[in-house]
């Protein structure tokens, strides 16, 4: 199954669909996926997991978007209208994976009006613009996501 999202990752860096191309891709993908296995901890059972993730990251991914454009209207706002103090906020997250919070600590700096600071176990520190934006960080809708596709990841019902 991984086979072909190589090739096709190949042909997209070669830029051709040729004869030498195709054949050196599946030498040279063959090879790569070899080595996943073997000795990059990589299964069949991993790959099937991946593989049902990736409608529920597309998803994240939609609301990510949506989410930065509501920011860069919210911030707009702000600079034409009141000047608020900033803030820094601390918050405990539920999410039990370093990828998870990972994922969490960047999709907050990537929404304009905050910054996260620190990332220190499953505690981060957002620096925002405004107590409103500091508010909906401790139950946002992006560690919501982030627990469901961990549920779905480790095979527990949604």
């Amino acid at each position: 199954m991984m086979l072909p999202l190589l090739m096709l990752f190949w042909i997209v860096l070669n830029g051709r669909a040729q004869a030498d191309v195709l054949i050196t891709g599946v030498c040279v993908c063959s090879l790569v996926l070899t080595f996943m296995y073997f000795f990059g901890a990589w299964s069949f059972k991993r790959e099937i997991t991946i593989y049902r993730l990736i409608p529920g990251g597309l998803m994240y991914a939609v609301y990510l978007a949506g989410q930065i454009v509501l920011a860069n209207l919210s911030v707009i706002k702000l600079i034409y209208t009141k000047r608020e103090q900033p803030c820094i906020r601390t918050f405990a997250t539920n999410l039990k994976t370093k990828a998870a919070r990972a994922v969490l600590a960047n999709s907050i700096t990537l929404t304009p009006g905050t910054v996260t600071v620190q990332l220190t176990d499953n505690v981060l520190t957002v620096h925002c613009l405004t107590r409103e934006m500091a508010e909906g960080l401790t139950c946002s809708g992006f560690e919501k996501r982030l627990l469901r596709l961990e549920d779905k990841a480790n095979g527990r019902s949604i």
